[in-house]
C-alpha cells in the first residue's frame, strides 16, 4: 500500500478521478441486489438522507426534518449522523445552551452507534482494543482494506461526529480543559481521516495498474466524506500563522492547500473541470452525501474569505461556477442565495447584494435563526451607504434575536443610532438617540464572552471603541469607516464612495482639536484609513495621474501615522495595520522585498512580545485585533512567494527564448 496520502498525481498521471473510481463496478448504481443485507440497508439510509439533505439545502426545513424519523435515528447510522447534522447546524445559528446541549447529544450518540460497529468489525474484541491502545484510537489504513463498507462507513462517522462535537464544546464551553480534551479528539480525527486518504489513493493506484477493484466497494457517499474532511484539514492548516503552523506540526498536523483544495474539488468533478473547462453534468440522486459541502467549502473559500484574507490562489470565477451550478439545483436554497449576495457584495454591487439577501430571506421561514446572516450583511451594506436607519434597524434585529455576539450587536446598534444622531436636525430626537446611543455602549463591556478561556479578539476590539466613546464624552472619530475595516467590508465600497469616503476624511481631519484627548489616536486613525481607501482607488482606475495622486496620498498618510505612532495612547493597533496597508500597496508596485519587510515588522513584534509604540505602558501590551493581522501577513508571505515564483517562471522563460534566439 502507497504510504503517500496526496491525491496531486492525479492532475497529470494516469490514476483514474476520485470521482470515477466510486463508480467502478457499481453496474446500475450499486443495486441491492448486488449487495449483502447490511450493505442494501446502508445504501438505502444514505439515499434517503441524502434526499433529506437535498431538502433541507433548498430550505424545504420540515419535508427534511420528516425523513429522518426518531425510530430511525435511534438504530441506523445515518439517520442518527443526519439528524445530529441538523441540530449541529440549528445550534451553530442559536448559539443557545439547549440547543447546543442537544446537538452534542445527538453527536454522542451517533458516536455511540458507529462504536458499536467497530466493535465488531476486525480480528475481535482483544485485537481491536490492542489496536486502539497501540494507534491512540485510530485506525490503520492496511485495516481499512480488509473492511466491509459499513466499518469503513462507521469509521468516517466516527471522525465526522467527534470533529463536529469538538467544534461545538470548545466553542460553547468557555474552559480551556475543554479545548485540550476535544483537541485530543480532534487529532484522533485527523488521524482517521488520513489512514482513510492512504486507503482510497491506495484503491486508485490500484486501479490504474488494471486491477479489479470493485472488491473495496468505493461509493461516493463514503469518498465524498473522504474528501471533504481530508481537504478541509488541509486547506485550514495551510492558512494558519507560521508559530501556529510549526506548533502543530509538532503532534502531527500537516497544511497543504493545494492539495486539500484538489481532494474538495474533486468530490463533484470540478477538477476535471479545471482541466478540460467542461461543467460537471447535473448531478442525480446517488450524489455522495456530503459533496455539497465539499462545494459550499469552495465557494466560501473563492468568493469570502478570499476577499478577508489575500489568498493567492483566489479564482472568483471558478467560485462563480460551482455557485451558480448549485444555485441550479437548490434555487431556494438560503445558504446558496447568501453565497450569491456576497459575490454581488465582493464585486462592489451593493443594490443587487441587498436584493439577493432579502430574496434569501423570504426563501424560508423555518429557521429564523438562518436569517441573521443575512441581517449581518444588509448591516454592513446599509452602514457602506451610509444608510443609517437600516443599519440600526439591522443591528437591533441581531441584539434582540441573535446569540452570536451580543457585544458586537450592541457596539454595532449603538454606533448607529450614533451615526444617526450626527445627521439628525431636531435637537430633542438627536438627544434621544445619543441617549440610546451612550446606554448601549455602556453594555458592550459587559457582554463579552469567552472560547476556551480566552476572549473573542473582536469583541475586546468593540469593548474598547464603546469604553473610548464613554471617555470621550459620547464621541468617536469615524467610528463606521472604522469599523467597516475592522470587519474587511471597506474593500467592498464602490469607487464612488470610496472617493466621497476621501474627502470626508480630509473634512474630519482637518477639524481635528489639536489640543484634544486623543488627538493622536484620531489623527492616527484618520490617515490611515485615508491611505487605505487611495489604495482602494489605486487598484480601480487606470488613469495614471490620479494613479499616480492615489499613490502620494498613500505615501502621505503613511508617514503621518508613522510619525505619530509614538503619541498614540488607546488605538495601538494603528500602527501595525499601517505597516500591513503599506505592505499591500508595495505588493501592487511589485516592490516585493519591501512589502516583505513591512510584514515582518508585525511579525518580530508579536515573535517577541515587543511592542512600545505608543505614549503609555499600555503600548507594551498587545494590540486589538493582533490574531487577526497575523493571518493576514501569513497569507501576504504566501501571495509575496507566489509573485516571486510567477516572475521566476517568466525569467526562466524569457531567458530560455533569448538563448533559442541566440542559436
Amino acid at each position: 500500500m502507497s504510504t503517500a496520502a496526496t491525491a496531486k498525481p492525479q492532475r497529470g498521471g494516469s490514476l483514474p478521478t476520485i470521482r470515477a473510481l466510486a463508480r467502478l463496478g457499481k453496474g446500475d448504481g450499486a443495486s441491492a441486489s448486488s449487495e449483502d443485507d447490511d450493505d442494501a440497508q446502508l445504501l438505502e439510509d444514505m439515499a434517503r438522507v441524502r434526499h433529506s439533505l437535498d431538502l433541507f439545502l433548498n430550505s424545504r426545513i420540515p419535508e427534511s426534518e420528516a425523513i429522518l424519523k426518531p425510530e430511525l435515528v435511534k438504530t441506523r447510522i445515518y439517520y442518527a449522523l443526519g439528524y445530529a447534522v441538523l441540530l449541529c447546524l440549528k445550534s451553530t445559528m442559536t448559539f443557545d445552551r439547549a440547543d447546543v446541549e442537544a446537538a452534542v447529544a445527538a453527536l454522542k450518540h451517533t458516536i455511540q452507534l458507529a462504536d458499536d460497529i467497530r466493535k465488531k468489525s476486525g480480528n475481535g474484541w482483544l485485537m481491536d482494543n490492542i489496536r486502539t491502545l497501540a494507534t491512540g484510537g485510530r485506525v490503520s489504513a492496511n485495516h481499512i482494506k480488509n473492511m466491509k463498507r459499513s466499518d469503513r462507513h462507521a469509521e468516517l462517522i466516527h471522525a465526522e461526529a467527534h470533529m463536529m462535537k469538538a467544534g461545538l464544546c470548545i466553542v460553547h464551553d468557555e474552559s480551556f480543559v475543554s479545548l485540550i480534551r476535544e483537541g485530543l479528539s480532534v487529532r484522533n480525527s485527523y488521524g482517521t481521516y488520513s489512514a482513510l486518504e492512504k486507503f482510497v489513493v491506495f484503491v486508485q493506484e490500484e486501479a490504474a495498474a488494471g486491477r479489479d477493484v470493485s472488491e473495496y466497494k468505493l461509493d461516493d457517499h463514503f469518498t465524498s466524506g473522504v474528501l471533504f474532511g481530508m481537504g478541509c484539514f488541509k486547506v485550514m492548516l495551510s492558512l494558519l500563522p507560521t508559530a501556529v503552523l510549526r506548533l502543530v506540526a509538532v503532534i502531527g498536523f500537516h497544511g497543504d492547500r493545494e492539495a486539500g483544495m484538489h481532494l474538495l474539488e474533486s468530490s463533484g468533478g470540478w477538477d476535471e473541470y479545471r482541466k478540460t473547462g467542461v461543467l460537471p453534468p447535473r448531478q442525480g440522486p446517488e450524489e455522495g452525501c456530503r459533496r455539497q459541502f465539499c462545494d459550499i467549502f469552495l465557494i466560501a473559500y473563492h468568493i469570502v474569505l478570499s476577499k478577508l484574507l489575500p489568498v493567492p490562489d483566489a479564482d472568483d470565477d471558478f467560485g462563480g461556477k460551482v455557485l451558480a451550478y448549485n444555485l441550479q439545483l437548490y434555487p431556494n436554497g438560503t445558504f446558496f442565495l447568501y453565497f450569491s449576495g456576497r459575490q454581488m457584495f465582493s464585486q462592489t454591487n451593493l443594490e443587487e447584494a441587498d436584493r439577493q439577501y432579502i430574496k434569501a430571506l423570504q426563501s424560508q421561514k423555518d429557521w429564523s435563526q438562518l436569517h441573521h446572516i443575512c441581517f449581518w450583511e444588509r448591516g454592513l451594506i446599509a452602514l457602506l451607504r451610509r444608510d443609517w436607519s437600516i443599519a440600526a434597524e439591522m443591528h437591533e434585529s441581531l441584539y434582540r434575536d441573535s446569540n452570536w455576539s451580543k457585544c458586537v450587536y450592541a457596539y454595532l446598534n449603538s454606533l448607529s443610532f450614533y451615526m444617526v444622531a450626527l445627521h439628525e436636525q431636531d435637537a430633542k430626537k438627536k438627544q434621544r438617540l445619543m441617549t440610546q446611543a451612550a446606554y448601549l455602549m455602556k453594555k458592550v463591556t459587559g457582554l463579552k464572552q469567552k472560547i476556551a478561556g480566552k476572549s473573542i479578539p473582536l469583541e475586546k476590539y468593540v469593548a474598547r471603541k464603546a469604553r473610548k466613546f464613554i471617555e470621550q464624552n459620547n464621541r468617536l472619530f469615524l467610528g463606521d469607516l472604522e469599523i467597516l475595516n475592522a470587519f474587511g467590508a471597506a474593500e467592498y465600497c464602490p469607487l464612488d464612495q470610496t472617493r466621497a469616503n476621501i474627502e470626508r476624511i480630509e473634512t474630519e481631519l482637518k477639524a481635528l482639536d489639536t489640543s484634544a484627548v486623543n488627538y493622536a489616536d484620531d489623527l492616527c486613525l484618520g490617515h490611515y484609513l485615508r491611505a487605505m481607501s487611495a489604495r482602494l482607488v489605486f487598484e480601480k482606475i487606470n488613469d495614471p495621474k490620479e494613479k499616480e495622486a492615489m499613490r502620494a496620498m498613500h505615501r502621505e498618510s503613511i508617514k503621518t501615522v508613522f510619525d505619530n505612532a509614538k503619541d498614540v495612547c488607546l488605538d495601538h493597533y494603528i500602527y501595525y495595520f499601517t505597516h500591513y496597508e503599506n505592505a499591500r500597496m508595495l505588493i501592487l508596485d511589485n516592490n516585493l522585498t519591501a512589502a516583505e519587510s513591512e510584514v515582518e515588522v508585525i511579525l518580530r513584534a508579536n515573535e517577541k512580545a515587543s511592542y512600545n509604540v505608543g505614549a503609555t505602558s499600555k503600548a507594551k501590551n498587545k494590540y486589538s485585533l493582533e490574531s487577526v493581522l497575523l493571518f493576514k501577513c501569513h497569507s501576504c508571505q504566501l501571495e509575496i512567494q507566489h509573485k516571486r515564483d510567477i516572475q521566476d517562471d517568466d525569467d526562466d522563460t524569457d531567458s530560455f527564448a533569448s538563448a533559442a534566439s541566440s542559436l
